[in-house]
């Protein structure tokens, strides 16, 4: 997949990463048994703990790999 293919959004206590894995056609000819990987139309929702900082948020994508960084509210920060 590509950066451009995956889109992250989040609200006060959630995050939504969507996206489309398209599988490459090797021919007319080639049949499968089982295929680990699938492609099409994906969309996951992760529950947060605390309120989080939207606007902060920042997303990386390297080699096949998404990272996320989400920094907390100041609400959900402990006090001392």
């Amino acid at each position: 997949m590509e950066a451009k293919e995956i889109n992250v959004s989040a609200t006060g206590r959630s995050l939504t990463i969507t996206g489309e894995r398209k599988i490459i056609s090797e021919g007319k000819n080639i049949k499968y048994h089982r295929r680990e990987r699938e492609g099409g139309i994906f969309n996951r929702v992760i529950a947060l703990p605390n309120d989080i900082l939207v606007d902060k948020i920042d997303a990386g994508y390297i080699d096949g790999v998404l990272t996320v960084t989400i920094p907390k509210a100041e609400a959900a920060k402990p006090k001392k």
